[in-house]
């Protein structure tokens, strides 16, 4: 196991491993915040900091090879309201250990400032949806205006990538088009950066995954300022919410829980603890849909629209902004948007027509889709017969926040919709068998 690295995250680097200094090395957010807002209470000053120093911390500690991939993090965090942020301590740690499998031990450092106090949260119907700019995002969006709900969309992603906002952007512009009128979009960056005399790593860990706390941390305090009846969205389908591994090998450094449910009823509760409002909520509509029925929620004007969105995180590194075409992400994508009658030339590597047998089993390309192959064969048929042992491979899905009967039927259903898209491919049918 890797020894602590000690994270400092405030003025003072307090004999740190790595120090962040809001507003230095460490951009939270708060400008944007208070353009939009047009202040910043100390409350809120608190919790940007500290979304953003777990995510500035996730990216300057690297993950090491094999049986020390579980990185081991003491982050100490300057906070005004010291005893609202000890209230959630054991559930923040509780929380971050759910979504990114790491050791972490929160500590908070008091200082200097005015408490805030008496926030008085409004009861306007609405809510605030994360907008990454994906088909699972932009079909929530789309259900929700076309239900006549206030909405504001919410987009992150780090400093400099274009392609991502420009996704975001296009996709926003569709719906506007689309259901022609205006729907708001705030768009809030949070990135370490060099700031002499303060450093950051240009190496930096890629996995990301405490990524969906700063990304719920931003909107819940959007959905507070916007008057909304305590409600947020995070729209991620089932097969990447519950996110079954493909393989064991795969449960470490493939293995995302950026949505898993677990995580979101913990940070559900700190936000309901922190944020003074116990009836807050969080809501992922599409927890038990595939990503083909996510996106047969679209009109169809918006279907053929769908090439504007993104879903691999490897789009800004690809010539012509392609998808890759061979990640998890882009299979799913791809299977999604067939199966449903459409068909985007967007792909950089066209697997699903490419002979596998010419390429080296440690190709990512022939490896990613025979272990996805692997995986749905699994899920032919679900019965009571097989569900036992389905479960004892998968203890993923003994998890109090999962509906276990529920999700096996999911997952079922995705095996039924890969094989019906992989029957029009006689590459891929060959390695079916």
């Amino acid at each position: 196991m890797m020894n602590s690295v000690k994270v400092h995250i405030g003025e003072q680097s307090n004999g740190s491993d790595i120090h962040l200094c809001p507003g230095k090395n460490l951009y939270t957010g708060e400008n944007p915040f208070q353009d939009e807002f047009k202040s910043v209470s100390s409350l809120e000053r608190d919790l940007l900091n500290l979304a953003s120093g777990i995510y500035g911390t996730d990216l300057a500690v690297l993950r090491e090879e094999r049986e020390h991939y579980i990185r081991n993090i003491e982050l100490t965090v300057d906070v005004v309201n010291y005893h609202a942020f000890q209230r959630i301590k054991s559930n923040l740690e509780s929380a971050l250990l759910a979504v990114s499998r790491d050791n972490w031990t929160i500590n908070f450092n008091q200082i200097n400032g005015t408490v805030e106090s008496n926030f008085s949260w409004q009861d306007n119907e609405g809510a605030v949806l994360l907008f990454s700019g994906g088909i699972d995002s932009m079909s929530a969006a789309a259900d929700f205006v076309q239900n006549g709900n206030d909405l504001v969309l919410l987009s992150h992603n780090s400093q400099g990538n274009r392609v991502v906002d420009d996704c975001q952007n296009n996709v926003h512009d569709t719906l506007e088009k689309h259901f022609n009128q205006k729907i708001k979009h705030i768009h809030i960056k949070v990135y370490g950066r060099k700031h002499a005399p303060l450093d950051f790593p240009e190496n930096r860990e890629n996995t990301q995954r405490t990524r969906s706390f700063l990304f719920l941390s931003l909107a819940a305090l959007i959905t507070r300022r916007s008057g909304f009846n305590k409600v947020l969205y995070m729209a991620e389908n089932g097969q990447f919410a519950i996110h079954l591994p493909l393989n064991q090998a795969r449960v470490g450094p493939f293995s995302t829980h950026t949505a898993d449910p677990e995580f979101v009823e913990i940070t559900k509760d700190i936000f309901k603890t922190l944020l003074g409002n116990p009836a807050f909520d969080i809501i992922n509509p599409f927890l038990y849909l595939t990503k083909a029925e996510v996106f047969a929620k679209l009109p169809l004007e918006l279907q053929k629209e769908a090439y504007h969105s993104a879903s691999c995180w490897m789009i800004s590194r690809i010539p012509g902004n392609k998808h890759c075409g061979y990640c998890i992400p882009c299979i799913s994508r791809r299977i999604s948007i067939e199966y449903n009658g459409q068909n985007f030339n967007e792909y950089a590597n066209d697997i699903f027509n490419m002979d596998m047998n010419g390429l080296a089993d440690t190709d990512d390309k022939r490896r990613n889709l025979i272990d996805y192959l692997e995986f749905i064969s699994k899920f032919k048929t679900v019965s009571a017969a097989n569900k036992d042992s389905l479960m004892v491979e998968f203890p993923e899905l003994y998890n109090p926040d999962i509906d276990s009967d529920i999700a096996l039927e999911l997952y079922e259903r995705v095996s039924a919709q890969s094989y019906a898209v992989f029957d029009k491919y006689p590459e891929v049918k060959k390695l079916i068998g």
